[in-house]
């Protein structure tokens, strides 16, 4: 009767640990999940570091422009501003 009490005891623990996870327990899983989900949200952030500087090139690169075109504008109104001296 033991035997068969032992048998079943080796039996059940071999089926219970058949899957490919390994030992950790679901504090160790969540801890993954949480370490990946940090590094997903960490490339994200990147990304949109990344896209948010590009803008702001362009958007000064775009200031430059208009600043240059008033400029001409201005330079070639012909002397309608005065000069306060």
């Amino acid at each position: 009767m033991n035997r068969l009490i032992l048998s079943g005891l080796v039996l059940s623990l071999a089926v219970a640990c058949h899957k490919d996870k390994d030992a950790a327990g679901p504090m160790q899983r969540a801890g993954k999940h949480i370490d990946n989900a940090a590094e997903k949200t960490k490339a994200g952030l990147e990304k949109a570091a990344e896209k948010t500087d590009e803008a702001a090139h362009k958007a000064v690169h775009a200031t430059g422009e208009a600043f240059e075109k008033a400029g001409q504008k201005l330079k070639g109104s012909g002397g309608t501003t005065t000069d306060p001296k």
